[in-house]
């Protein structure tokens, strides 16, 4: 068998020289701030961004590769269950279990498909584990003081995450980009022979370290366009006097485009409550969390363009009628 030659992570390079780039005109904003142009501003946010969602990738990468190497078919089995749809609810409760943020989701995502969880469960494990894990939950609370407000959050993402799961059992895309790494056995996705992984634990270490780098710099573009959107976007200037509808549309936007961590969108969401409704605050904390810029990024780093166009389009879609008819029904006055 032909060896491969280490892949060299340039990712990494990159990402730590602009992060270090980030940093340098951060503490130089004070020069900056008589030039008109929010630089400063632009800098803080990004650089606090990138701080916030790096533990949270390196985290997620880091456990997908642990997947990968030490999780057999067999326990995969036990936990989703062969049929489709008791998969999907067996996701569910999986996404109680794991404190995760989205950008910890997308490559845990990809490594259980690869391990060869169906495609409908592990959709719904990635978009409900950042919306309803104990830290969400923990965190909106203490940013409302509501329980209703929790039990709504946590209702509504559910019926989001499930539809959307359960959409996937119906002329189901292919989703994995082809794969010329080897993996262990016929569930890893690959289209060729397969190599037993390594299972040391610097193994493990150095493959998180690979696939980190690779991935970084499609997060450090979501990071970049996010940053765009808040410092010249804003969203609450435009929230006065707008009709329900165009406020939901607003609101789910603004989820999209500031990219906020799940476990402190809701400090967010709780600054904007005397100006937005509850059913368009709904629509930022609960569709924020599952399909965001940054998240959007790392997805296409990842998988193939028409899977990430068709899962983009389907839950916002799902999100906007879920969230619209409960507020119609007055479940979110």
């Amino acid at each position: 068998m032909e060896t491969k030659s280490p892949a060299r992570p340039w990712g990494a390079l990159i990402g730590a020289f602009v992060l270090v780039a980030l940093i340098t005109v951060w503490a130089a904003q004070g020069v900056l701030a008589g030039t008109g142009v929010p630089i400063g501003r632009a800098a803080t946010i990004a650089v606090g961004m990138t701080l916030q969602a790096i533990p949270f990738l390196l985290l997620g990468v880091f456990v997908a590769e642990l997947i990968e190497a030490f999780v057999s078919p067999s326990l995969i089995a036990r936990v989703f269950p062969t049929n489709p749809v008791a998969s999907v609810f067996a996701a569910l409760v999986a996404a109680f279990l794991l404190p995760v943020c989205d950008c910890s989701a997308v490559p845990i995502f990809r490594s259980l498909l690869r391990k060869g969880v169906p495609l409908s469960a592990a959709t719904t494990l990635m978009l409900a584990s950042p919306a309803i894990n104990p830290l969400v939950i923990a965190s909106t609370y203490y940013a409302f003081g509501s329980w209703s407000l929790v039990v709504a959050r946590i209702g509504l993402s559910i019926i989001v995450a499930l539809t959307v799961g359960l959409s996937m059992l119906f002329s189901a895309p292919r989703a994995l980009r082809e794969d010329h790494d080897l993996h262990e056995g016929d569930t890893c996705g690959c289209e060729g022979g397969c190599a037993v992984p390594d299972r040391s634990f610097s193994g493990v270490l150095g493959a998180t370290g690979q696939s980190f780098g690779r991935i970084l710099p499609y997060l450090l573009g979501g990071v970049a366009a996010s940053t765009l959107a808040q410092v010249f976007w804003p969203v609450s200037s435009l929230l006065a006097g707008m009709p329900a509808a165009g406020a939901l549309a607003l609101m789910m936007g603004a989820g999209f485009a500031l990219s906020l961590c799940s476990s402190s969108d809701a400090v967010i969401a709780r600054s904007l409550a005397s100006l937005a409704p509850t059913g368009a605050l709904m629509g930022f904390m609960v569709y924020g969390p599952m399909m965001d810029v940054k998240n959007v990024a790392l997805l296409a780093s990842q998988f193939r363009g028409a899977f990430v166009a068709r899962l983009f389009m389907t839950v916002t879609a799902v999100a906007a009628l879920v969230i619209g008819c409960a507020w119609w029904a007055g479940v979110l006055a």
